[in-house]
């Protein structure tokens, strides 16, 4: 794939050097801030008080190409009475005091101007006076006053140390400089009352692009480039252009590469996207990462990896370091703009980095292979480029290559690991996203663990880690799903139910299915259930079964008995759903609901196979035959040669129940051991309570 920039006319890293026409002509944001600078220039001549002006924006906010503007504005339209003096390209050899200067007299002279030098002076403190009023004799000899432009002003104050005083001296006694900076921080030169140029300056700061102005930025390259495309993408695609907008927080800078993703026509992934638009940044973030402190690098790079906005805390945990440190490298890289606090209703605020794509680009590029897999960054770029529908596409698009066997396992895994972890994504599908791409050849051992893992798998721990009762290991796990189809409130509800508390289960559920996750009305009607809201319950009951989901037959049907509702429609349900259930639950149930509707064709033998298989829930189904009035079947049974011997040693209580139940009741009553009589009485209480409950009043249809 070719890596080129395929539009050079776009200058990404020097948008000011160009000639004056070029920078008119693309000057089309900023315009508040411009205003606001010219007309004071208009304004106030610079014979009384005097207002400069510090310009605050993030590397790439559009500081440099106001100035710029600025400078051409002022060597066009006000040269009668003032000298435009930029320092762009030189303040980087501004190491002291006298550098500045001999850079504004170098200015006027070039301008023809008389510069009078004066001589040389080991006394440095002194030199900078002589230089003070060499500048302040050229510009009264040539009527005219300086505009100073400082780009990087901070980094010239730091250089100038404590002749920032004597600056500041001239700066309120002769009215001929007005100073206008850029930086991308607000330093303590600007804030502290300890520091000669405490509140000294008008702080205009450089805001993100509003949604206009990057419309109006992309028509105008455009037209310049003849992209028809583009504009074509600006006006039919605003909610797309907006996700671009946010990503670069605004940037121009970073604004332009974005747009080579929308001009390439090959039909590449949103990997190869990507990768361009990584490759492309590199040098401007490098540069910006390269400027921090070590022990800013380092929390950066966790506050990237970590990608959700974390308090000192959780930051101090992930580094190592101490938590009084950490809030004080926070601060600094708040005032840096590198990185934003958002404010709580606690003293523990929350932190992210400024810049969501620059957090794209550190999860890209700086993270180890192991944090990569954790980072979900193309799963990432891909829901904030594309939206919901167009990502289903792609993924369905990546399934069939993947099943078709026409994708290298590689690239297979990053994709399927990019798609599956998208909210976009239903649970089912990822689970087919990743089982499809495990069966796929050449994925080897190493490609299988960068796969995440299956919604099942997930399940089958948090159920684990709940049977356990370790449910902050249950809590966890379920937060690590990406997915927002109800998955998460699904396992949050069954927790919930696990730990007995209905009411917060039934409002996960609910959620669960609000959000279009059906899989919840099972465990929401058994909720209902418990809470003997029976009507819901049997709503949610018959909406698993319309969801054919394999447990709703049993459930419903259980239910629909417990209640003597509907006594048709529970054996027909059941019945019909026993080929595809062979639980040892719906097994045992089937027998019961055979008598309880009279349909006695197959009931001695579906009884028979239940005690040869050894059910589990022999003794259910063998007490519910009674409550019937199956005493002789069930007599039968236990007076078997075959199986008297067993059921007589499992079921001694239930055995005397039986002949009880027989005409010579009075002879068993005489057999039954004194141990066991309280029992077998309860039974009994307990059958009779049922027949009436069944018989004394037709089932409720």
């Amino acid at each position: 794939m070719n890596r080129h920039l395929p539009y050079s006319n776009l200058n990404f890293y020097q948008n000011a050097n160009a000639d004056a026409e070029e920078v008119k002509d693309g000057f089309l944001i900023r315009h508040n801030e411009y205003d606001i600078i010219i007309s004071d220039i208009l304004r106030n001549p610079m014979e009384g008080s005097v207002q400069h002006y510090l310009l605050l924006g993030k590397r790439g906010s559009g500081k440099s190409t106001l100035l710029k503007r600025l400078q051409v504005e002022i060597d066009e339209k006000f040269d009668d009475n003032y000298v435009a003096v930029n320092t762009a390209e030189e303040q980087a050899n501004v190491y002291r005091l006298h550098d500045l200067l001999h850079q504004i007299l170098q200015e006027l002279e070039d301008r023809h101007m008389t510069v009078q030098w004066p001589g040389e002076e080991d006394d440095e403190h002194m030199y900078n006076r002589k230089l003070f009023s060499t500048l302040h004799k050229s510009l009264e000899m040539a009527g005219k006053k300086v505009i100073l432009l400082l780009d990087n002003i901070d980094r010239i104050f730091d250089n100038l140390g404590d002749d920032t005083s004597l600056l500041r001296e001239y700066l309120l006694n002769f009215k001929d400089i007005k100073i206008i900076g850029a930086s991308t921080r607000m330093t303590e030169h600007f804030w502290s009352y300890k520091k000669p140029f405490y509140e000294f300056f008008r702080v205009l700061e450089l805001e993100p692009l509003s949604s206009a102005e990057v419309k109006k930025l992309l028509l105008s390259w455009s037209e310049k480039m003849e992209l028809p495309q583009l504009k074509e993408f600006v006006e039919n695609r605003p909610g797309q252009l907006e996700t671009i907008r946010v990503l670069t927080d605004g940037l121009p800078r970073t604004l332009q590469f974005f747009v080579y993703i929308l001009l390439r026509n090959e039909k590449e992934t949103g990997y190869e996207y990507l990768q361009l638009i990584m490759d492309s940044v590199t040098p401007l973030y490098q540069e910006r990462l390269n400027k921090l402190p070590a022990a800013q690098r380092k929390i950066v790079l966790q506050m990237a990896f970590l990608w959700e906005s974390v308090g000192a805390k959780e930051l101090s945990r992930a580094t190592k370091m101490e938590n009084r440190l950490i809030s004080a490298q926070l601060n600094q890289l708040v005032e840096k703009r590198v990185a934003e606090k958002i404010e709580t209703n606690t003293k523990n605020h929350l932190y992210r980095l400024s810049e969501r794509f620059f957090n794209l680009w550190l999860i890209f590029t700086q993270g180890s292979s192991r944090e990569k897999r954790k980072a979900k960054y193309l799963s990432i770029f891909l829901e904030n480029f594309y939206d919901e529908k167009e990502l289903r596409e792609m993924a369905e698009k990546h399934l069939d290559t993947v099943r078709e066997g026409k994708i290298a396992p590689d690239k297979a895994a990053l994709l399927t690991k990019a798609y599956s972890q998208s909210r976009y994504i239903h649970s089912i599908g990822r689970d087919i996203l990743i089982e499809s791409t495990l069966k796929l050849p050449g994925m080897n051992a190493s490609l299988q663990k960068e796969l995440p893992l299956s919604i099942s798998e997930i399940m089958e721990e948090v159920f684990a880690f709940a049977r356990k009762k370790e449910w902050d290991k249950a809590l966890h796990l379920v937060h690590t799903i990406e997915q927002e189809d109800g998955i998460k409130e699904y396992l949050f509800g069954i927790m919930d139910f696990a730990k007995g508390d209905l009411v917060a289960a039934e409002k996960m559920l609910l959620q669960s299915f609000v959000n279009g996750f059906f899989i919840s009305s099972m465990p929401l009607a058994r909720v209902y259930l418990k809470m003997e809201e029976f009507h819901f319950a049997e709503k949610y009951f018959i909406i698993s079964l319309e969801n054919k989901m394999t447990t709703a037959p049993y459930y419903l049907s259980s239910f629909y008995y417990a209640q003597n509702k509907q006594k048709e429609e529970s054996y027909s349900i059941l019945k019909n759903s026993i080929l595809n259930d062979l639980k040892e639950r719906s097994l045992s149930l089937l027998p019961v609901l055979q008598a309880w509707n009279a349909d006695f064709e197959s009931l001695e033998e579906n009884l028979l196979a239940l005690v040869q298989a050894n059910n589990p829930n022999l003794e259910f189904t063998l007490t519910h035959l009674l409550i019937h009035h199956q005493v002789n079947l069930v007599h039968r049974l236990f007076t078997s040669t075959e199986f008297e011997a067993q059921l007589m040693e499992k079921f001694a209580p239930l055995y005397y129940v039986v002949q009880m139940l027989m005409p010579d009741a009075r002879m068993a009553m005489l057999k039954i051991p004194p141990e066991i009589q309280d029992v077998v009485n309860d039974i009994l209480t307990d059958i009779y309570r049922k027949r009436d409950f069944y018989y004394s009043k037709p089932p409720i249809k």
